[in-house]
């Protein structure tokens, strides 16, 4: 991270974070005495543990609610699957702690099973890859990084413990966490968390019941984290997620004749260790992770248990150079990761093609450059990979991904900017659940590769409107490409792995208009994403690439009421009617939901938080357009009018 930004920088990322939720944090006279940490203006969504807590989020859905480049499909929590600009998450380099979540079990549930209330922020990475943004990035990254017990200590305090409670009233549900944490000297702190929560069957909108949607959600954390010793620090973590209950076999689609209910449990489990060592001396900035995370799905009555392990680092280092007038930040480093997939069932053992095996050996090189008000950042990275298909060939090379991205500020309120960036996956297991089948691979099998390509503008203003206020608009224009995307044909006989003919495409733009004065902020985002398939044709719900949606409104609104401790939110979300569909395929109906939020420390026990959230406040019944579509017409529906009653005790 570079803490120099240029000062328009600083105030045009303050003004994001502030229409996130974060204006008492970053309401500034001096905006450039703010560091703000962050790479890109227009192309990170960052979402706070503050954000969270104020929003109730239970699940993936809440956390990026009201984010228009994000969204969230599948309704109960076990089916739903992210899309950034429409393209799934399978095609995005994915980390928690900087741990890798590769697996893809089954192309009807979700594959990312996380706690919200354990992080720290969430961010997503939208724009062209860089090299330094780990393998497989197709269509962008997704990070997220858990709490440390020094970000829960107060000044002075040694031990600490918080204890939460909440309700739902659209799935009955109730939860509960308890975190307790403390420092050992001045640099250890120890953080253990517990987390828990039990729902009904969830109501949509008009009191519709959701058949087989109630479930159990444990989350558990145990954290050492050794900071600022001797320029050091160390941090040692292990995650464990789970998800039970009685849901369809295909929990990401709605009830229909062949749905049958099963009960599932999804779990994933990931132990981290991070490394950094930055003493004063600018050749040196020293990063490293290792990890291994392993996710799972049974479904006890079949027996049938599919399961995916990674195991994997990162080492990187970045030097702080100067030649002549120009200022250079160079990261180079090398990343690894081996997964195996294997599918079983109950009674049988496995057969010869019941597991799968890639591995993915990355070299990178990323050097980013500021000659006044111009900054320049260009990249490579090297992927040797190899991936084993049960009894079949392996397939195995190289691949070189290159990307640049320039910026200039035009004017001490304008920034320009444009970016182009590839990346490769050659290392592609398959689906898990699909393992088992005589494979072939089909001659000449290539890596999947995109070309992503963006360029956009940022500006922001101080006394735009009224003295002290804070004027900010972005524009972005996005096209990205993935050829030779991998296939798997199983009405072959054996079933057969190839390229698909042709380009999977997302383009689209996006834009957003913040203004803010005083304790209030506000923020009207859009956006709108095309997808076309390989053979040049409107996107319909293929799983594994993506979604098409129609065209997405946010409006955020946040407000703090001066010498109070309320905090008070409204998010208006519209979406239109989705008419460009593959040809036999139904349009997707528009809808706008409404949420409000408020949250409260009460002046006389500052120990205590009580909030509230109400979504989809009018009780408008919808599905989300990246839910999976049926032919008839039907898709998964998302809860209807959710209250939700939360109160936070610290010790």
């Amino acid at each position: 991270m570079n803490p120099r930004l240029h000062p328009l920088k600083a105030a045009m990322l303050t003004a994001s974070a502030m229409s996130l939720g974060l204006a008492n944090q970053v309401m500034a006279n001096e905006l450039d005495t703010i560091v703000v940490t962050g790479e890109r203006l227009g192309d990170e969504v960052v979402i706070t543990d503050q954000d969270i807590a104020q929003r109730q989020a239970r699940d993936l859905e809440d956390l990026f609610r009201g984010e228009p480049s994000v969204d969230v499909g599948g309704g109960v929590a076990i089916g739903q699957k992210v899309y950034v600009r429409g393209l799934e998450d399978t095609n995005l380099n994915v980390t928690v702690d900087g741990a890798r979540q590769g697996g893809y079990l089954f192309h009807h549930t979700g594959r990312l099973t996380i706690d919200p209330a354990l992080l720290k922020r969430a961010e997503v990475d939208t724009g062209p890859a860089t090299a330094d943004d780990g393998p497989g990035a197709l269509g962008g990254s997704v990070r997220f990084e858990t709490k440390d017990a020094q970000d829960l200590l107060k000044p002075g305090q040694d031990l600490g413990a918080r204890v939460s409670v909440g309700t739902e009233s659209a799935a009955d549900a109730f939860s509960g966490t308890t975190a307790v944490y403390g420092r050992l000297g001045e640099n250890l702190g120890l953080l253990g968390y517990v987390s828990g929560r039990n729902s009904d069957d969830y109501e949509a909108g008009d009191d519709d019941v959701q058949p087989q949607t109630a479930g159990q959600q444990r989350g558990y954390l145990l954290k050492m984290s050794l900071l600022d010793v001797n320029d050091q620090d160390l941090r040692l973590s292990a995650e464990r997620t789970t998800d039970h209950g009685s849901y369809f076999t295909r929990p990401h689609m709605p009830s229909f004749s062949s749905q049958e209910a099963t009960y599932q449990e999804m779990e994933r489990e990931t132990f981290t260790l991070n490394h950094a060592w930055h003493p004063s001396n600018e050749l040196i900035d020293t990063r490293a992770t290792l990890y291994h995370t392993t996710q799972e799905l049974d479904r006890v009555e079949s027996g049938s248990e599919s399961r995916s392990t990674d195991i994997g680092g990162d080492v990187r280092n970045t030097f702080h150079l100067d030649t002549g007038p120009v200022s250079h930040r160079l990261t180079a480093g090398m990343d690894y990761y081996e997964q195996e997939t294997r599918r079983t069932n109950e009674g049988a053992s496995a057969g010869p093609n019941d597991e799968d095996t890639s591995r993915n050996l990355g070299a990178y090189v990323q050097n980013r450059m500021s000659l006044g008000a111009w900054e320049l950042s260009v990249g490579a990275r090297l992927d040797d990979y190899k991936t084993e298909y049960g009894q079949a060939d392996s397939v195995s090379s190289s691949e070189v991904s290159p990307n640049a991205r320039l910026s200039v500020d035009a004017t001490d309120n304008l920034t320009l900017h444009a970016g182009y960036g590839e990346a490769v996956r050659g290392a592609k297991a398959r689906e898990v659940i699909l393992i088992g089948d005589d494979v072939t691979i089909a001659d000449g099998l290539e890596p999947e590769r995109s070309r992503q390509r963006e360029i956009g503008l940022d500006w922001h203003q101080r006394d735009a409107l009224t003295q002290g206020d804070r004027l900010g608009f972005a524009l972005t224009g996005f096209d990205t490409d993935i050829e030779n995307y991998q296939a798997y044909d199983r009405r072959s006989d054996p079933a057969v792995l190839y390229n698909l003919d042709g380009e999977v495409e997302s383009r689209g733009y996006e834009a957003s208009l913040d203004w803010g004065v005083g304790g209030y902020d506000t923020r009207l985002g859009y956006a709108k994403t095309v997808m076309k398939n390989s053979e040049g044709n409107p996107l319909g719900d293929e799983m594994g690439i993506g979604a098409s949606t129609g065209d997405k409104w946010t409006w955020d609104h946040q407000y703090r009421l001066p010498n109070r401790d309320i905090t008070l939110g409204y998010t208006l979300n519209a979406v239109e009617r989705l008419e460009r569909v593959a040809e036999g395929d139904e349009e997707k109906p528009g809808y706008v939901t409404h949420d409000i939020r408020a949250q409260w420390t009460p002046a006389a026990n500052e120990n205590l938080t009580l909030t509230l959230a109400v979504n989809n406040v009018f009780d408008k019944q919808y599905s989300d357009h990246s839910s999976f579509l049926l032919s008839s017409g039907s898709s998964v529906m998302e809860p209807g009018r959710d209250i939700r009653l939360g109160a936070n005790y610290v010790f």
